[in-house]
């Protein structure tokens, strides 16, 4: 996500269980890259722990040429909302990254960051143009529970549909191969 100061790094580093959580607004220079574990996901009927790589990205448009590397093999995209954001950014954002890469919607969430439960309603204000999109409000500081819960769920919907994908993609190389061989 790409919007400067919607609470990207505050919730990188609360999912990420980072030590060093600012209190105070210190712009995220290029991208930062937090790596942790997340336990007991479900892919293919198994519990499985796994390894996520979380990259906290500026909101500063200086660095848009950064976008294609951090594109390159991404499996997922959480856009942080807040009251401050602006769709249009958005949509170019969803644009690059789920619809050029063809992703799909099921590969994003949003995460409504209302930190100070300032706009009860800041998640409809979004879902009506993102309407295939999972809506997540979260916060922080007393929805803590919930928002690493959804994050777990989004981790579980991402691997679940790359391990699908996979199966069908072996599936039609081997169909192929058969097609050859006939």
């Amino acid at each position: 996500n790409y919007f400067a100061q919607s609470g990207k790094t505050s919730i990188s580093n609360f999912l990420a269980d980072a030590t060093e959580i600012p209190y105070d607004y210190h712009p995220t220079q290029g991208v930062r890259i937090l790596e942790f574990e997340i336990r007991n996901i479900i892919v293919n009927n198994k519990h499985i722990t796994k390894d996520i790589e979380l990259w906290d990205c500026s909101g500063d448009h200086k660095f848009e040429n950064c976008w294609p590397a951090m594109r390159k093999d991404v499996h997922g995209v959480i856009f942080v909302y807040n009251e401050k954001s602006n769709l249009k950014e958005i949509q170019q954002i969803y644009d690059y990254f789920i619809e050029q890469t063809k992703l799909g919607p099921e590969r994003s969430v949003i995460f409504c960051y209302d930190p100070e439960k300032k706009n009860p309603e800041i998640s409809k204000i979004i879902s009506s143009t993102f309407v295939k999109i999972s809506h997540v409000k979260c916060n922080t500081e007393s929805g803590g529970n919930k928002l690493k819960s959804d994050f777990a769920s989004f981790v579980n919907t991402v691997l679940n549909d790359m391990h699908n994908y996979t199966k069908q993609e072996f599936k039609d190389i081997t169909n192929d191969n058969m097609l050859l061989t006939k």
